[in-house]
Formats: C-alpha cells, structure tokens, sequence
C-alpha cells in the first residue's frame, strides 16, 4: 500500500505498509525483510519515519497512528486515537516537530510529542485524543534509578475538517511555518 525510504541513505533501509496489518522493514541493499511488525487490527494505509529515522509511525484502517522504533527490538512505542474511522496516511513535518494524519472522519489533525515531568499518576484518564503516556527507556538523568525514565504523551494541537475523505498528507517544507499539504 505505500513504501518509505530511510531519511538517511546510508541506513540501507525502508518502511512499507500492507492490507495485512503488518509494517515490514526492509534491507534496501540485499533486498530481504528485517522485520515484520504487528499490533494494528485493520490494514495499514500509510507510513512514514521521523526526520532523524529512529521512529516510524503507521496509519491504519483501525483509526489509529503507532510510533515504532525503527531499530531492533522494532517496539511499539506508543498508540495514537483521536480519528472516527480510518485513518489514510501520516506525515511528520521537515522541522520534526509535528506529526500529521488524514482520515475517513473528513480531519487532518496535527500532534505534537510532549515530555511529561514524571510518570502518570495512577488512575489517570485517557484523552479522546492523543496517547497515553509512555516512555522510551530513557533513563531522566544518569544519577536516576531503574524506575526514574523520561516520560511522554503525544497530544491534538490542532484539527481542520474538510467536505472530503482526506487520502494523502505531505510535511512543511519550511522549517518555521509548519505547513501540510492534502
């Protein structure tokens, strides 16, 4: 359904999405698959990486948007809701800042990743829009303990409806005034 290249040529990598449900990452210069991700319960209709390339994000029929790590161990990091209904495709923008996703409810809707100042409290709600908090295994300082990581929650900073179904999404080509393109 859609393929993306490593933003880093020599990374020898790339990201396609499939009706299956499954992103499978690919060794461009041998040509075989290194991995092959599961988690999504519909198909998934667009990919993409972050800037640097050690995230990928996928957007899926189930109406959500996943951010994988892009190297072994490939985890899901964190899931996205917010759309009513599928979800057609995802862009990250040239500055890195926001992420984009079109879907079947007639949206766009731009994310941003924010860094929380410590873990959930316990008992917290989940947002109608955005993820759950989550953290990437890294350690908050070097003096912390094992229990001491740095935490983060993607959040909806902004929302544009259209008349139409929105299929495709392109990045800013600016790096101060995030644009996208549908």
């Amino acid at each position: 359904v859609c393929c993306e290249w490593h933003p880093q040529e020599e990374a020898e990598r790339a990201i396609t999405a499939s009706l299956d449900g499954t992103l499978k990452v690919w060794n461009t210069r041998w040509g075989n698959c290194v991995a092959t991700l599961k988690g999504h319960s519909g198909a998934i209709n667009g990919c993409c990486y972050s800037k640097d390339g050690s995230k990928m994000f996928s957007a899926s029929s189930d109406g959500t948007v996943r951010e994988w790590m892009s190297d072994a161990p490939f985890k899901c990091m964190s899931i996205i809701i917010g759309h009513y209904g599928a979800v057609h495709n995802v862009a990250i923008a040239t500055s890195g800042k926001h992420l984009f996703s079109v879907a079947e409810d007639c949206t766009l809707r731009a994310w941003l990743k924010v860094k929380l100042d410590g873990p959930p409290a316990p008992n917290t709600p989940v947002s109608r829009a955005g993820s759950r908090p989550f953290t990437t295994g890294v350690r908050a300082s070097s003096a912390a303990s094992d229990t001491d990581f740095e935490w983060f929650q993607w959040q909806q900073v902004a929302i544009f409806a259209s008349p139409f179904p929105l299929r495709c999404v392109g990045g800013s080509t600016g790096e101060e005034d995030e644009e996208v393109s549908c």
